[in-house]
């Protein structure tokens, strides 16, 4: 299926080839950081960028060199029916032929590798645990799309490269598996959109959890807090423990409250705390049952409360409350008033 636009045929006739096979590459660093917990890069991990670079010094010919006048007189050609030339951008090293199965093969052999990745690590214990559950849920509908979708690319362009027979279109199953390529990364996009909890990632902490017979509940937080000398680990459940652990860490941070900051966000808290960001989502959003701009407002909103009974609006407008609870304006801090407290300040002033 190719477009009837001269300029968009020269443009992504080869241009972007380059970047479409490191989609292979990220797809497994993404999920190798997910799995790890750690998305950190090594030296050794620049070997994921050999087909791209491959790719790019084969058409950097066609990239650079060519004027852009010449490849829209070519593009024409192309949409005028000799398809043949999609395959004739002057490579360096490789034929244009070669150029288009590297980047189907590249894919397919990261889809594999992920797919044994993720095996091996929940092959022995998925576990009941909710975020557990359901990042596994989400790597398995990950990766049985981008499979569908690279398949269905690896199929059109194998059906391109051999029906290269000047016709104006494609063949139905062709054109059938181009759509189920779309769809797939269309489907992918969605379940983002509606489930972005799947982004907290695997909550982990560095603690090794002893539970000595008959402690149970705050007690075993309290014995794994005054314990010394005890090696961490990498646990991948996400206990009540250890929610604990982190409800523990957030208290004694919003002790000296930094909330008050605005320029206060999780991200900060994250940095502040020592605890991942997507740990903290998950602790808000599944533990707590809220999500951290509402706890931030409530946070705020128990601090003006705080300063109203104490008789400090007697001297302070409601814009000085508001600015030093850290809202940016007036409209949020009333907004978020009436939602917590279910007045506006002047009403809950005048109720005192």
């Amino acid at each position: 299926m190719l477009s009837d636009n001269k300029y968009l045929v020269a443009i992504f006739k080869v241009h972007f080839m380059p970047l479409v096979v490191l989609t292979g590459p990220s797809l497994y660093l993404y999920i190798r950081s997910l799995l790890k917990d750690d998305a950190s890069l090594q030296k050794i991990d620049l070997i994921h960028l050999v087909p791209a670079i491959l790719l790019f010094i084969n058409n950097f010919n066609y990239n650079f060199f060519i004027p852009f006048s010449d490849k829209l007189i070519v593009a024409q050609e192309i949409i005028n029916n000799d398809r043949s030339l999609m395959l004739q951008f002057n490579p360096l090293l490789f034929s244009g032929e070669v150029s288009y199965y590297i980047r189907s093969i590249v894919a397919i052999s990261y889809m594999a590798i992920c797919s044994i990745m993720v095996y091996k690590h929940f092959r022995e214990d998925i576990s009941k645990q909710f975020q557990n559950v359901l990042i596994f849920r989400w790597l398995l509908i990950l990766l049985i799309f981008t499979f569908i979708m690279n398949f269905a690319i690896f199929y059109y362009t194998i059906k391109m490269l051999i029906d290269w027979n000047g016709d104006n279109k494609m063949s139905v199953v062709s054109t059938g598996w181009f759509i189920y390529a779309v769809g797939s990364l269309i489907i992918i996009n969605l379940i983002l959109f509606f489930f972005p909890s799947i982004l907290y990632g695997l909550p982990r902490m560095d603690y090794y959890i002893i539970k000595p017979e008959g402690i149970k509940g705050k007690d075993v937080v309290d014995e794994i807090i005054n314990q010394d000398n005890i090696k961490p680990i990498k646990e991948y459940e996400i206990s009540v423990e250890k929610l604990a652990l982190i409800g523990l860490k957030v208290d004694q941070y919003s002790g000296n409250k930094p909330y008050l900051r605005p320029e206060f966000s999780l991200a900060l808290m994250s940095r502040e705390i020592g605890i991942p960001v997507h740990h903290l989502s998950y602790y808000f959003n599944e533990y707590l049952h809220i999500d951290f701009a509402k706890w931030k407002n409530n946070a705020r909103i128990d601090f003006v409360v705080e300063l109203m009974h104490a008789g400090t609006n007697e001297y302070l407008t409601l814009d000085a409350l508001s600015k030093q609870a850290g809202f940016g304006s007036r409209s949020t801090f009333v907004s978020a008033f009436k939602q917590k407290v279910g007045l506006t300040p002047s009403d809950y002033i005048n109720s005192l």
